[in-house]
């Protein structure tokens, strides 16, 4: 028998739990103490705006600010409350239709915004495929000005579990902030750009809440972390390279 020297033992350890099926450890997000923290950029950053839909608690609105702030090189802003736009609210099953509010907020007068993040606690919906209302947790236009989100579907977390509440909330937040940047959805289920696929919270619950090497890259002039965050094994960085 021989000791193994730590950092041989830490990675025979991380490995053998990759092995057996454990489950990585969620990675947290970055913060401004962290060794790899891009430095501060001197140019003007791009605005970034968050609109409340309707009454929404005033922390959950700090949170989707403070998320954005933590992850991207923003300068992100606080704006009053807009009224749900009438063309959206779908009386059937008594929903706001995502992709009409997108096009409200695309309209709406919030001066040299770069992008409009908006977060509404009402449940919201869209069309897929060949069904008419599908109930989702957020929708993001692919490179365009506008996203928005919903805390609905994690509302029994908030006071039950409250840190889960609010993991769940910052991969929905990045996520579709992530699409407004250009990024569609990534095909390794703990990346925080994995698609939902119908069920919003067990994609949060398998998320570490971190872009994957590909995501990261593909965004790294936005990202405040210089490098790729949390642990990725080689099964998936093999996944990665086989994508055109």
């Amino acid at each position: 028998m021989c000791r193994m020297a730590p950092r041989i033992a830490l990675w025979l350890a991380l490995l053998s739990g990759l092995l057996m099926g454990a489950d990585p450890e969620p990675a947290r997000p970055p913060s401004a103490d962290d060794d790899a923290i891009a430095p501060q950029h001197t140019e003007p950053l791009p605005v970034v705006v968050v609109v409340p839909l309707g009454n929404v608690d005033p922390a959950l609105v700090k949170f989707v600010a403070d998320s954005l702030t933590r992850r991207f090189f923003f300068d992100v802003r606080l704006h009053e409350p807009v009224p749900h736009p009438e063309a959206a609210w779908y009386a059937p099953r008594k929903r706001w239709r995502a992709e009409k509010i997108l096009d409200a907020l695309d309209h709406l007068d919030v001066g040299d915004a770069w992008r409009i993040v908006a977060i509404t606690e009402q449940p919201i919906s869209t069309t897929k495929g060949p069904v008419y209302d599908w109930g989702i947790a957020g929708l993001g236009s692919m490179g365009g000005k506008s996203c928005v989100f919903t805390s609905y579907l994690f509302r029994k977390l908030k006071k039950k579990e409250p840190d889960t509440y609010q993991r769940y909330m910052d991969n929905l937040v990045i996520h579709e902030m992530g699409h407004t940047l250009g990024l569609d959805h990534c095909p390794l289920e703990r990346c925080i750009m994995a698609d939902a696929k119908g069920n919003a919270i067990r994609a949060a619950k398998a998320s570490i809440n971190e872009f994957c090497p590909r995501c990261h890259r593909l965004i790294r002039a936005h990202l405040r972390a210089t490098d790729v965050q949390g642990f990725w094994n080689r099964s998936e960085l093999l996944l990665l390279d086989s994508i055109p």
